[in-house]
């Protein structure tokens, strides 16, 4: 009897074994399957193996899960490459194409050597579509060489607080040298959406490349579906499907060689921005974990409005050779700060500061400076300030600082002294003339009564 239950228990224990066999191949070796691994990371349920949610205008971390590891960054490395060239280089420049920018390696051949295109048109390529030698080409225009620009690189880096990155190219191309955090990435991706033209372009959700003297135009749109929306295959031959999020204004994502990825996104949550980072994520499911991470952001962040748009300021701002030497500017929109948990608002403060060298003419709407928050005297965020009225250019006494009504007064004021210099002078000219003419009358009468005088005697011959 126990015989027969052994032979029984054997085939239930293959049984059992083939099971666990094929579980593990399924799981390990027909592809990542990554959707099994999503597990609770610091409160979240997601794919990444480092990430951050960093918030603009408080300057703080508010969530991070190992947000200071070493990942790849990929294609992010681009978003510090495009800001020093941003800095550098003349956006409407024509640059050629050289060999040197040419890697055989790269996905995207599109640009090839001799090829003209403008600054601008390198900078769409390598934010929107992660392009290679398009960043290759930048970094190259600037330093010369991609080795020298990536000593401009890590320089960088390290001015932003960046600690724990390292980097080796411009590209995050095939290189296993380049290393950041999803904490540095945050900080990295802040200084860019500062600069108006890298911050302009990562918000551009389509752009239409021009024709070059290789290639027709092309389209392109942004490498972060949450900011154009739709469907498509991740590496898994899988149907993902990414609603637009309204509440993203800015974002990149990077896919390496085995279909890891770099991603951040840009949020404005209630006037609160917040910038979430991904890395070591998987194609697809990065965007899931950037919503879930936009929604987290959302329930730790406490904003407090500390400016309603349309705020007069009554301190002015000066302005040369105009008509008016000063304008009143206001608040271009709500202001908000993110009061951390037992912050008080007395610690905040409102300073406008307005640019310098203001120039007439300026047309109402302007930004003509912007307002700083601080938060216990640290700069937090700023909101632009704008005319509230426009200002012509003065007459020539403006030169030196005298609006037009004051030289309309002055040169009413020198009219009125000129014409009573006029007519006090009239009047002395007159009175003198007056004077003349009866001194010579009496002249002439004592004269005539001498000449009669002498007639009469001479009649009279009276001697003298």
């Amino acid at each position: 009897m126990k015989k027969t239950d052994s032979k029984i228990k054997k085939p239930i224990r293959i049984i059992f074994v083939v099971i666990v066999v094929v579980a593990i191949v399924l799981l390990y070796c027909i592809g990542p399957m990554a959707y099994v691994f999503a597990e609770t990371r610091n409160g979240v349920d997601m794919w990444a193996s480092g990430a951050a949610i960093y918030i603009d205008q408080s300057n703080s971390f508010v969530w991070d899960y190992n947000g200071e590891e070493q990942y790849d960054p990929d294609s992010l490395t681009m978003v510090l490459t495009c800001l020093i060239a941003a800095e550098q280089l003349n956006m409407e420049d024509l640059v050629t194409v050289t060999a040197s920018a040419l890697d055989e390696s790269d996905k995207s051949t599109w640009l090839k050597e001799g090829e003209e295109l403008t600054v601008d048109a390198l900078m769409h390529l390598a934010l929107m579509e992660s392009n290679n030698r398009a960043a290759r080409m930048l970094a190259i225009s600037v330093a010369e060489s991609e080795e020298e620009f990536v000593k401009l690189m890590n320089e960088r880096a390290i001015e932003l607080g960046c600690t724990k990155t390292e980097f080796y190219n411009a590209t995050g191309h095939c290189n296993a040298g380049n290393y950041s955090s999803a904490k540095d990435m945050c900080l990295i991706v802040e200084a860019a959406l500062e600069n108006d033209i890298v911050g302009g372009i990562l918000s551009e959700k389509t752009y239409d490349l021009a024709a070059t003297n290789v290639h027709d135009s092309a389209p392109m749109k942004s490498s972060n579906r949450l900011m154009v929306g739709g469907s498509f295959k991740n590496y898994e031959g899988k149907n993902i499907t990414v609603e637009e999020d309204p509440s993203v204004f800015a974002g990149m994502e990077g896919i390496d060689t085995g279909n890891r990825t770099a991603t951040f996104a840009a949020a404005d949550i209630n006037g609160i921005t917040a910038i979430i980072v991904t890395l070591k994520d998987y194609e697809g499911y990065d965007f899931a974990d950037i919503s879930k991470l936009i929604s987290h952001a959302g329930s730790m962040i406490q904003p407090y409005k500390v400016l309603d748009k349309d705020t007069l300021f009554d301190k002015k701002a000066k302005v040369k050779n105009g008509a008016v030497t000063k304008v009143s500017g206001k608040a271009a929109e709500d202001g908000y700060v993110n009061l951390l948990e037992g912050a008080s608002a007395s610690l905040i403060l409102v300073e406008p500061e307005f640019n310098e060298d203001l120039k007439a003419p300026i047309t109402k709407g302007d930004v003509i400076g912007k307002a700083v928050i601080y938060l216990a005297d640290v700069p937090v965020t700023y909101v632009d300030i704008v005319a509230t009225d426009s200002v012509e250019e003065g007459w020539i006494f403006s030169k030196i600082g005298i609006p037009n009504f004051v030289a309309l007064i002055i040169m009413i004021v020198l009219g009125v002294i000129l014409i009573a210099v006029i007519v006090l002078g009239t009047i002395i000219r007159n009175k003198k003339a007056k004077a003349r003419a009866r001194r010579a009358a009496r002249i002439k009468e004592i004269a005539l009564k001498q000449l009669e005088q002498e007639q009469s005697a001479k009649e009279r011959d009276w001697p003298y």
